[in-house]
């Protein structure tokens, strides 16, 4: 009896003891779910992979970061400061998210500069398949999503440290708020105003044009201007007057004259006479067949499909052309271009172009139109080369060939034996397009591993701080100044070493810096050229200098010890350097 009991006890978690009702609605919910799941796996895998492998100097901009650096630094989140001066040239959202997830350790690292983007970016994905989802299919919003996190210049921001993703997501948020309010339940509307206000304490008043010039070119089409008295604008006031509070408090601190300054330089200056990024108007004709790639064979079939579409009546894609069309338009006319200024563009021809990809893959061969098959022999074309090159590209990777060439093998039997076996289940024209996204998802995890080996490899940062540690003992040990560094290198410098260096400011002083006899090692970063132009002028045969160099940066190390060194260790360092770079 005892012994029954007892192995009732021992077997608590028997799969056989699950209601089968229950194992039912399990199996129930996976179901319901998969392509969300799937979808969040990939896009965790896109935005997230090796996100804090590269440094600050490879294809980033440090600026943010040293900003949040120097909030964390001084305590002041209000006001942003860098190099100790005010910083006014865009809203603090940004900054303080960067602040935020590097008060945990009190430092900003890559990974934390660049938590920011990606969360925008995978959030923005899942949030265009649930509301495709809502007035369309499954499948359509699976691929809006993918294409979207697939797309060159929306994946590769999304991994930067720079607000446009964060800045475009909130936008997207806005006006998916205002779709499901007109379509649906109009408390929705307020979501518009919220997320106004967070896009323009991201990037500021661009937002305001870009959201409430879309709404109102949409209801005009309509023609139910009317709609725009619904909006809950009491919300809107209420956010409008919080921003308002937020500018004047700012302006007490700063002064109303350099506010407005800033303000009139980064926005009407920008559209009329900009300093920085002035292009002709066709500008993005011809960038936009790069920044969309692998999907830029797609864009005129879009546009036409989108055209058709809007001819027939179909609210959602005239919805998303007037997005798309009018921030196209308005960037177009202005001056001051960038393609990352177009990445609020992205989400609306994403969900366009997944519109026609499904409306091709789920018509019989018989009742193609020119355009479905335009559109089949392209997901063909790309299947194939996509293909191809993910197969041939280990044999280039690899430093023994034979290796590499073993596994292109592989990898191009294994994506056979996929495709086929797709192609009996789904059809050619679905296992083709499953073939482009596969190919799309691997190689951008590919290029990203391989641009993290090379930034550990080349970056100026990764070796400052490895010498440092081997060749010195760590920053424990050393009182670090700079004699005349350039702002870039004071940037890649502070942030690398997790510190803010003082600046030594003539001969004089750098001289009573090396000789002083504290307990911490005094060293100087000089630039290398610098460093030769001062170099008769350090009379002291006791310095021992350490050059760092890589194909950008050229700087060296001045230091004085009092104990016994090992110059032997020094010459082995420079050595590897020089071979390094004659590599």
């Amino acid at each position: 009896m005892r012994s029954a009991i007892y192995e009732k006890k021992e077997n608590p978690f028997n799969v056989s003891a699950i209601p089968p009702m229950r194992i039912i609605q399990l199996r129930t919910l996976t179901k319901q779910h998969y392509l969300f799941s799937m979808l969040t796996g990939i896009s965790i895998f896109l935005f997230f992979f090796e996100l804090g492998g590269r440094s600050f100097e490879v294809r980033d901009v440090r600026r943010f970061a040293e900003i949040a650096q120097e909030m964390l630094q001084n305590g002041n989140w209000l006001i942003p400061y860098k190099h100790g001066g005010i910083y006014m040239n865009k809203p603090p959202m940004f900054m303080w998210l960067i602040a935020l997830f590097s008060s945990i350790g009190q430092h900003v690292t890559p990974l934390t500069a660049r938590l920011p983007g990606a969360i925008a970016g995978l959030a923005s994905t899942l949030i265009t398949f649930s509301f495709v989802k809502k007035f369309s299919n499954k499948r359509t919003a699976f691929i809006a999503a993918v294409v979207l996190a697939t797309t060159q210049r929306y994946f590769w921001y999304g991994r930067t440290s720079l607000p446009d993703m964060l800045f475009t997501t909130f936008i997207m948020l806005a006006l998916y708020s205002f779709y499901v309010g007109y379509k649906q339940k109009k408390t929705f509307y307020i979501g518009v105003h919220l997320f106004t206000f967070l896009a323009a304490l991201t990037k500021g008043p661009l937002a305001v044009i870009f959201i409430f010039g879309i709404i109102a070119v949409f209801l005009a089409l309509q023609r139910d201007i009317r709609a725009m008295k619904e909006m809950k604008w009491r919300w809107g006031i209420i956010l409008f007057v919080t921003i308002t509070g937020l500018c004047f408090a700012f302006c007490l601190k700063v002064g109303f004259e350099p506010f407005i300054a800033t303000i009139k330089r980064e926005f009407l200056t920008r559209v009329n006479n900009p300093i920085n990024h002035g292009e002709p108007f066709y500008y993005y004709f011809v960038t936009i067949w790069t920044d969309f790639l692998p999907w830029s064979l797609f864009i005129p079939f879009a546009v036409i499909f989108a055209y058709k579409k809007w001819r027939e009546g179909d609210d959602c894609i005239t919805f998303f052309s007037c997005w798309m069309i009018l921030i196209f338009v308005f960037l177009c006319t202005t001056k001051a271009k960038h393609p990352r200024y177009m990445l609020p563009l992205y989400p609306a021809f994403s969900v366009i172009l997944a519109s026609l990809i499904d409306d091709t893959l789920k018509r019989s061969v018989m009742s193609f139109s020119w355009l479905q098959v335009s559109v089949r022999w392209i997901i063909f074309v790309m299947a194939g080369a996509g293909a191809i090159l993910l197969a041939v590209a280990p044999a280039y990777l690899f430093t023994y060939s034979w290796i590499g060439i073993v596994i292109s093998l592989i990898t191009l039997i294994i994506l056979a034996g996929v495709f086929l076996s797709l192609r009996w289940k789904t059809g050619f024209a679905n296992a083709g397009f499953t073939m482009c996204m596969l190919v799309s998802i691997i190689g951008w995890g590919i290029y990203i591993h391989c641009l993290t080996v090379h930034s550990k490899e080349v970056t100026f940062g990764t070796k400052l701080t490895s010498v440092i540690k081997k060749e010195m003992g760590g920053l424990d040990g050393c009182d670090i100044r700079g004699y005349k560094l350039g702002e870039s290198l004071w940037t890649v410098i502070n942030l690398s070493l997790n510190t803010n260096i003082s600046p030594i400011k003539n001969i004089p002083e750098l001289k009573t810096f090396l000789n002083t006899s504290e307990h911490l090692l005094p060293v100087c970063i000089i630039e290398k050229n610098t460093f030769l132009d001062i170099k008769n002028s350090l009379t002291d045969t006791t310095l021992h200098t350490l050059d760092i160099c890589t194909k950008k940066r050229k700087v060296t190390l001045v230091f004085k010890r009092e104990r016994q060194t090992n110059p032997a260790s020094f010459h082995e360092w420079q050595s590897r350097e020089e071979e390094g770079n004659h590599r």
